[in-house]
């Protein structure tokens, strides 16, 4: 998130909004983002993305220097920044607080009173969700979707939500978003992270777990799941860059349960055998 600088109105137009959100493409095509939600505010944005790559930092740096330039350039005389300073961010490891954020998100205009009805936002990832208006193809919609139980029960918790009687993970403290912090941040002059072809990466995990590729893809058959087939899942996306549906179409298994095998190798707990594995990977930690 960021806002503007001097208090500064950002979204004071149309063109101005379809100007962030074209640059909001570009994070997908050249930087690998995955966009799950957005919402623009007249002063402020929010953004919830996944990195698969580790380069948050040089995407938003893109992001901001892109949009400097082009409002700069509509408005002869200005010049400078626009933003308040570096952007904030929050990491987001939990399931149920990405749920919530992204209502949060949906209702910013709803409690700052620009609009009555969620439906009536424009300029936020809502109208996506639910049907209202085609989805951009570098917007992710369908591992949320996913989680809440589908569009009925993504409307059913924004009303909830609305009302009272939801008020997310008690960690939940839309205030320390614009706090500063150190988490999730990335050196901008870190060297990116190199991207593999998805074949290529399914090969270095069959190497490494002893599988074949089939018995890599493969669901597992009894008790205690397939832990070579979690590997791969966060494989593909840390080394590839592929979004969950993508994970899941080669491997067999929905977003959500993509976004589960990614979990439970990122904090393999006492599964040993997942810390060996990653560091033959190129995690030397075993974590992350």
């Amino acid at each position: 998130m960021n806002r503007g600088a001097r208090h500064q109105v950002l979204f004071h137009d149309d063109h101005t909004c379809l100007l962030f959100l074209g640059l909001l493409d570009e994070l997908h095509g050249r930087f690998g983002v995955h966009v799950h939600g957005y919402a623009l505010m007249p002063n402020h944005f929010h953004l919830m993305l996944h990195t698969p790559r580790g380069n948050l930092s040089r995407a938003m740096q893109h992001l901001g220097s892109a949009f400097t330039a082009g409002i700069n350039r509509r408005h002869p005389g200005w010049d400078g920044p626009v933003f308040r300073g570096r952007f904030k961010n929050h990491l987001v490891e939990d399931e149920v607080y990405w749920m919530h954020l992204l209502a949060y998100l949906h209702l910013n205009p709803v409690e700052a009173r620009l609009v009555h009805h969620v439906d009536a936002s424009r300029w936020t990832s809502h109208a996506a969700y639910v049907g209202g208006e085609s989805c951009p193809r570098w917007l992710q919609t369908a591992e949320l979707l996913d989680l809440f139980g589908g569009e009925e029960a993504y409307r059913g918790y924004l009303w909830e939500v609305q009302v009272g009687r939801e008020s997310g993970p008690p960690d939940f403290d839309p205030e320390a978003f614009w706090k500063p912090t150190r988490t999730g941040r990335v050196p901008v002059g870190e060297p990116p992270r190199p991207v593999l072809g998805a074949e290529q990466a399914l090969a270095q995990v069959a190497t490494v777990t002893g599988e074949t590729l089939a018995g890599v893809c493969a669901a597992p058959r009894g008790p205690g799941g397939n832990p070579a087939r979690w590997l791969a899942a966060w494989w593909l996306e840390r080394a590839a860059g592929l979004r969950h549906e993508e994970i899941g179409r080669l491997l067999g298994a929905s977003p959500s349960q993509v976004c589960r095998f990614v979990a439970r190798v990122r904090q393999p707990g006492d599964h040993e055998q997942l810390r060996v594995w990653k560091r033959a990977l190129g995690d030397p930690t075993g974590e992350g």
